[in-house]
């Protein structure tokens, strides 16, 4: 990049100020923009030199700047001048990445994968859409750098290269921001479609999506199932995980995995196989299998009350990740589902296959998911999660578990997916022992 070069900045959250700063550092003339004048004026601190800056419902014209990178939560037409923040990054990390995108458990793929490298004494920082921005890693010691996708930061990637590529699933979801199941595939494809002969690609055997996207995908494909033995892979054999590679085959049986593993079969199965393409060992991966803990807000096993488990699934906010996790539970289930609306279809909810006691509906789509649900089970009308959880843990028995899987997004009562699975966890644990 040319010293003085103008770049214009879009967006002053985490991604947008993680651009800016490694900008700065290489010597362009910085406009940082964002609708909120107090988010620019921080970072505009933050930086410690003089930069121009701009707020308002429109950003400046980009006919008035060499380049322009945009944040991923931005919607913004392609343009020849627009980069994603990933695609800034992507001309400086100097290690290989490892990318993994699809609709659900990106972020525990991602972690699995990280921990599986790090004990087998591999550098390997993780970041992107699982809070540390790509542009961040730059310049970190790092033999591989691993990063959860978006579609959000997918979609005008041009630079982004992934030696290894993951691609978990596809579900509905993002519809708002996309218009159609189709572009918001294509978005995610982009990781596959900026590879070449020379990569791998990693692949879902279980979802029709994944199974597209290899037939036309330039770089090597290995596949992982969840639900069959592949001749090649990751893949449930009987009892037991079975990865065959080129090091030869080796197995590691289901009871050994942690709860979290279990309950994210696929995650572990896409993170056995990526890992040991990057060099992972053995005994390190299975060690991972065997202790991780999993992530906040995804099938987190938060507290037992009076014999009755609480699970906090606030990251399933769409109905596939939702109907996974209800699905998951090996016990009857008292159900909390509600939040902000996505326009997805709620139809699937009423397939699951778990038994459950009665669904307690709340927020701006609780007349939609009452509509799914009535013929599946009990639907229970209410404000809010606060009393959706009291009523569930009133009526909930020994054995029983009370699940937060809210199929949606949070933004109608919490800011994050994250403050509402806290407050689950609050209410939870704040009930008599």
């Amino acid at each position: 990049m040319t010293t003085n070069e103008r770049v214009l900045v879009l967006g002053m959250g985490r991604s947008g100020r993680a651009a800016a700063e490694l900008l700065r550092r290489e010597g362009a003339a910085l406009c940082l923009y964002d609708r909120d004048a107090a988010l620019v004026a921080e970072a505009a601190a933050a930086l410690g030199a003089d930069v121009e800056r701009a707020t308002g419902d429109a950003p400046p014209a980009f006919d008035r700047f060499d380049r322009v990178v945009a944040s991923p939560g931005l919607r913004l037409q392609a343009d020849p001048r627009l980069e994603p923040e990933v695609d800034l990054a992507a001309r400086h990390l100097t290690a290989p990445l490892i990318g993994v995108t699809g609709t659900n458990g990106k972020s525990t793929t991602v972690v699995l994968i990280g921990e599986m490298l790090r004990a087998s004494g591999v550098r390997a920082p993780v970041g992107g859409n699982l809070g540390t921005a790509l542009c961040e890693l730059v310049g970190e010691p790092a033999d591989w750098v691993v990063a959860e996708l978006s579609s959000f930061q997918l979609e005008h990637a041009q630079r982004l290269h992934a030696r290894i590529a993951v691609l978990l699933n596809l579900a509905p979801d993002h519809l708002d921001r996309h218009g159609s199941l189709q572009a918001y595939g294509a978005a995610k494809a982009r990781l596959a479609d900026l590879q070449s002969a020379e990569d791998t690609l990693i692949a879902n055997a279980d979802d029709e999506w994944c199974r597209a996207v290899t037939e036309r995908a330039a770089a090597q494909t290995k596949l992982f199932s969840a639900t069959r033995r592949l001749e090649s892979g990751a893949s449930r054999d009987g009892d037991d995980l079975l990865v065959t590679a080129s090091r030869g085959d080796w197995r590691v049986p289901l009871d050994r995995l942690a709860p979290a593993c279990r309950a994210h079969l696929s995650n572990a199965l896409a993170a056995l196989l990526a890992a040991s393409e990057a060099g992972g060992e053995r005994d390190a991966m299975r060690s991972v299998l065997e202790g991780f803990e999993g992530l906040p807000h995804r099938s987190q096993q938060v507290c037992s009350r009076r014999g009755v488990d609480y699970v906090n699934d606030s990251k399933a906010t769409n109905p596939a990740a939702a109907a996974a996790s209800v699905d998951a539970q090996r016990a009857p289930v008292w159900w909390l589902a509600g939040g902000r609306d996505k326009q997805l279809d709620f139809t699937p909810l009423a397939r699951v296959t778990g038994t459950i006691r009665a669904a307690f509906v709340y927020g701006e789509a609780a007349p939609a998911l009452e509509a799914a649900l009535s013929e599946r089970a009990e639907v229970v009308r209410t404000e809010s999660l606060d009393e959706a959880l009291q009523l569930a843990a009133r009526r909930a028995e020994p054995g029983d578990v009370v699940l937060l899987s809210p199929a949606c997004a949070s933004f109608d009562q919490f800011d994050s997916f994250e403050a509402r699975g806290d407050r689950f966890c609050e209410l939870a644990r704040a009930l008599p022992c």
